[in-house]
């Protein structure tokens, strides 16, 4: 967003006065308030102008969202004409000398709507230094990254500058956590939310959508190698899932929502944290469901049933882990999606045995690191910064197991798959802010005999000021 400030006053003739350049501080806050149709999303805006000196006009352009069509725009005193025009607009108020000004700007967008829900993601302008607040009716998924969000029965979200805002809804069955436009039984996965939230020890404000896919369609839209993905509010799963796999993989995507919340801040693409925390998840519902899972770095599992042995070679050995250590560390800045699948299944697991270690002395430990995941309020994009800060937090290097020998790592990794895992209880925590709508300013009754009495002051002080300068050479 760009605004320029405009002073002039041809009707007072204060020639004398052009000589003189006078710098004002400046600000404007901006509320966005949104509502829904059918098929459209409105955007009602209005910018609080002030100056702390009084000025005739402000001009201004703006960033729109692509697609947006201009519903109204005016100030206090009338209409006003703009130019609009791939998605900028530009616009001068109406004159009217004065230290602060109100602007309304009205405008819509369509809603996209796919896989049964309605979705509207709106990059909102503001200014950079100032405070931008959105209003919004409760929806099932509303999120604003690097805001402070305050959510009931409306929403708002607070920062400086321009604001990201996400929005999902819709769907024909919705529960307490979930919302989807397909047959699945949501009430079978809310009694395992307790999972996530006694692990990270927060509550999320929000829904999540499912989606379940054809494995056709799921390859396509996403990737032919996992079994579910989170994206943006929305958990995409594999319809082909056994029961017991479609819980336990949903509640792996959902760990991400949480994680979402927490790691807002983060604009890399490393992965470990959360995919370690959400392997952790995985382990647990899988254990929950009576499920035999096969190792991380350890060995194989053989059993019997009635006449058939089973048996399941466990996720990489110690051997794997000990030949890492020797000279590598790429799993540092690993995510799933840059590898092909021998990394990225080493980097799952080496992922999640660094959470089960630490959490296998205290199983809340990650209850303070998350409380201080959600204080991080700057973006982050050096990966270095990134991981510095993370590990800091937890006061552990990432290296679960690390050893030169052999025979240590076999007994650490031995430890961790035969541990035994607690989930503690929270009580009402979540993510929550309060947040105070600016108040509108009084407007100014103003007349050009006043501002001529304020110019005749002005004149004379400078003109006291000159003389004053002279005598004191």
């Amino acid at each position: 967003m760009k605004l320029f400030i405009m002073v002039s006053n041809k009707k007072l003739c204060l020639c004398i006065l052009l000589s003189l350049c006078f710098i004002f501080p400046i600000n404007a806050d901006t509320i966005h308030n949104i509502s829904f149709t059918d098929n459209l999303v409105i955007v009602n805006s209005t910018l609080i102008l002030k100056s702390e000196e009084k000025i005739d006009y402000w001009s201004l352009r703006l960033d729109l969202p692509n697609n947006s069509k201009i519903i109204d725009l005016n100030d206090e005193l009338n209409k006003i004409d703009y130019n609009f025009s791939n998605s900028k607009l530009s616009f001068k108020t109406n004159k009217k000398r004065a230290k602060s000004r109100i602007v309304n700007l009205v405008f819509s967008k369509e809603l996209e709507e796919k896989y049964g829900l309605k979705t509207i993601n709106l990059n909102l302008f503001g200014f950079e230094n100032d405070t931008t607040i959105v209003i919004s009716q409760n929806v099932s998924y509303f999120f604003a990254p690097n805001s402070k969000t305050e959510y009931g029965e409306i929403i708002k979200a607070k920062k400086q500058g321009s604001i990201n805002v996400k929005m999902i809804f819709g769907g024909n069955t919705e529960s307490k956590h979930y919302f989807t436009n397909s047959n699945l039984n949501l009430s079978s996965l809310e009694k395992y939310l307790w999972v996530i939230e006694g692990i990270t020890g927060i509550k999320v404000p929000v829904k999540f959508g499912i989606v379940l896919l054809t494995d056709k369609k799921y390859n396509l839209e996403l990737e032919n190698w996992s079994a579910g993905t989170y994206r943006g509010g929305l958990i995409f799963i594999r319809n082909s899932l056994s029961k017991p796999d479609k819980t336990a993989t949903i509640l792996h995507e959902t760990t991400h929502g949480f994680n979402s919340f927490a790691l807002d801040w983060d604009n890399t693409n490393i992965s470990w944290f959360d995919e370690g925390v959400a392997c952790y998840v995985t382990t647990i519902m899988y254990r929950l469901l009576n499920e035999t899972r096969p190792e991380i770095f350890g060995e194989k599992i053989k059993w019997k049933e009635k006449r058939v042995i089973y048996t399941l070679e466990s996720q990489y050995a110690p051997e794997d882990l000990f030949n890492y250590y020797k000279n590598e560390n790429w799993v540092l800045e690993w995510y799933p999606r840059k590898y092909s699948k021998y990394k990225r299944e080493f980097g799952y697991a080496y992922s999640e045995l660094f959470i089960r270690e630490y959490l296998s002395e205290n199983c809340s430990n990650l209850h303070k690191v998350y409380a201080m995941l959600l204080k991080i309020n700057k973006s982050v994009e050096n990966p270095g910064e990134r991981n510095k800060l993370i590990t800091k937090i937890l006061g552990k290097e990432f290296k679960p197991c690390y050893s030169k020998n052999l025979e240590e790592i076999k007994n650490c990794t031995a430890k961790l798959n035969k541990m035994s895992f607690r989930i503690p209880k929270i009580e009402g925590t979540s993510i929550n802010y309060k947040i105070e709508v600016p108040k509108l300013p009084e407007i100014e009754e103003e007349s050009y005999f006043k501002l001529f009495l304020e110019t005749i002051e002005r004149f004379f002080n400078e003109i006291t000021k000159y003389f004053q300068s002279l005598f004191q050479k």
